[in-house]
């Protein structure tokens, strides 16, 4: 049984005209640990199950971007803007030095502030991500399931299963699990104006020029943990691949028999994989 209780108070800290809501919990002292959501997640879509084998190492730091759940605001469409604002935001807080976890296209916003402002992050943790104009999905379905709208909660949950987790008794049986820890702590969706400025800011990445963003991830001085299931069909795990081979220290771990979400499927291992690669 999960522990750790998401904290339900927002704190919020003003950037100009933007009031960024963020938690922070775990450790007192240390560097933080900064995570950024998955395409249309807020700050309560991560899994407690997996927060919980974290906040006991060091701080930990939950956000809403420019627009999205508790955050006000017009949502970006680029990663370039939304990960100008996430340095805005970290800056603003005060830290000289963070580590990072982005998931999914915060992978590519934590890529983007990682290469823009190299002096702010100390280690890098991409989850289920791919550098700029890497291999597209190519799943029939995925496009209508993107472009969901928020219905009832069993809608909800078929439509993470099949973006997240792979179409296995025992891939369903633990995403249904996540998902409920997830949506126990749920109190606001984002936007349909967040999706589609997402969607398009994710077109745009996926259409950069790849080599100069390889170039660019082959400067990166960070040590670098990359992380996928083997069957994402969002993200195609060759990304993966791809990222951990084009920056300089980088360490590649794919879970067997996972999807997109592996991170929830199997949140104990992630949390340990990571806690182990940030105490190194």
């Amino acid at each position: 049984m999960t522990r750790f209780t998401l904290p339900s108070e927002n704190n919020y800290i003003s950037v100009g005209d933007i009031d960024f809501a963020y938690k922070k919990f775990g450790k007192k002292e240390g560097i933080p640990l900064v995570f950024l959501i998955h395409f249309r997640g807020t700050m309560e879509n991560w899994d407690p199950a997996m927060l919980e084998h974290i906040v006991g190492e060091r701080p930990v730091i939950l956000f809403d971007n420019t627009g999205v759940g508790y955050t006000n605001g017009v949502t970006p469409t680029t990663i370039e803007e939304m990960s100008e604002n996430e340095f805005q935001f970290i800056t603003a807080l005060g830290y000289e030095q963070v580590d990072l976890l982005g998931f999914s296209i915060g992978g590519m916003v934590a890529q983007m502030l990682t290469i823009q402002h190299p002096e702010l992050i100390r280690k890098l943790i991409v989850s289920g991500t791919s550098a700029a104009g890497g291999i597209s999905p190519t799943h029939p379905a995925l496009q209508d399931a993107m472009y969901r709208e928020d219905g009832n909660q069993e809608d909800v949950i078929n439509t993470f299963l099949f973006l997240f987790y792979p179409n296995t008794e025992n891939g369903k049986a633990l995403g249904i699990a996540s998902l409920k820890r997830i949506l126990n702590q749920k109190t606001i969706e984002s936007t349909l104006q967040v999706r589609d400025a997402q969607l398009a800011a994710i077109e745009k990445w996926s259409s950069s020029d790849h080599e100069h963003a390889l170039n660019q991830l082959n400067q990166l001085q960070q040590s670098t943990l990359v992380i996928n299931g083997d069957n994402d069909i969002m993200v195609p795990t060759e990304n993966s691949i791809i990222l951990s081979e084009n920056i300089l220290d980088a360490q590649l771990i794919i879970y067997p028999e996972a999807g997109h979400g592996h991170l929830h499927q199997h949140p104990k291992r992630f949390a340990q994989h990571v806690n182990l690669f940030l105490n190194e």
